[in-house]
């Protein structure tokens, strides 16, 4: 069994009764959050999940809807027993400031009690975490280097994830969807429904999990997703969670 969990569902634009970017996964014996947009610690909590056996963090960019809530994630960890390695992939640019940062916040690496494994993506590079593999596309969210900002592709023992992060256009999609996927998880801040349903149209996808809804469209949450369901014919499933809600694929 396999399932995302979606902690957080708000966009950039901060409304009440909405959580920022974060979703955990759980595939193929790993669990993975990716991005960590506050409050991720709570809601993992809530979930009943022990922080201590979180095998990976990984942030598509830097903006904080994404990444405000990785200080108290790490100093819930500790606080929580952790003792293993915890690996944390981010843009190259974002780790030095996420040192100097958790510094500030009184959080250095002989304080937290185990050890925080940053490494870089590389667009294109996969990495292995067991059974999975992650491979960074760049997306022109945030216009290249060196800010950088990426899609996931998260490949199993027989599953293809797709984590949109933040995109700069729908077309930050074309190439990642050549292939089927079983879960397509995208942002709905930066582009149009109609726009994605125009990338969408020919692609075969499992479940789309539409998410990280901008104001406007979160008031058309219906209409958007008839509007997915009439039009995107190799899509099986389509949904557009709320915070805490947990999708099974």
């Amino acid at each position: 069994m396999s399932a995302v969990t979606f902690l957080g569902t708000g966009s950039g634009d901060v409304a009440a009764g909405r959580f920022q970017s974060s979703i955990f996964l759980e595939c193929d014996g790993q669990n993975i959050l990716l991005d960590a947009g506050e409050p991720c610690s709570g809601q993992l909590l809530n979930l009943g999940f022990e922080l201590r056996d979180l095998d990976a963090v990984l942030i598509t960019h830097a903006h904080s809807d994404h990444t405000g809530g990785l200080p108290l994630l790490i100093q819930a960890s500790w606080l929580h027993g952790r003792v293993e390695g915890l690996p944390l992939g981010l843009p190259a640019h974002f780790a030095s400031p996420l040192e100097q940062w958790l510094q500030a916040v009184l959080l250095p690496p002989d304080t937290i009690g185990f050890p925080l494994e940053i490494f870089s993506w590389q667009a294109g590079v996969g990495v292995k975490l067991g059974a999975l593999s992650i491979t960074p596309h760049q997306t022109t969210h945030l216009n290249g280097p060196p800010v950088e900002s990426f899609l996931f592709e998260i490949t199993g023992l027989q599953k293809r994830i797709i984590y949109s992060g933040d995109l700069g256009s729908a077309d930050d999609l074309k190439g990642v969807l050549d292939q089927p996927a079983d879960v397509l998880i995208c942002e709905l801040a930066h582009l149009t429904p109609a726009g994605l349903v125009a990338i969408l149209r020919s692609a075969k996808i499992g479940t789309l999990c539409l998410t990280h809804l901008s104001g406007e469209f979160d008031g058309q949450r219906e209409e958007i997703k008839h509007l997915c369901e009439s039009e995107l014919s190799g899509t099986d499933a389509v949904y557009l969670p709320e915070d805490g809600e947990r999708i099974e694929f």
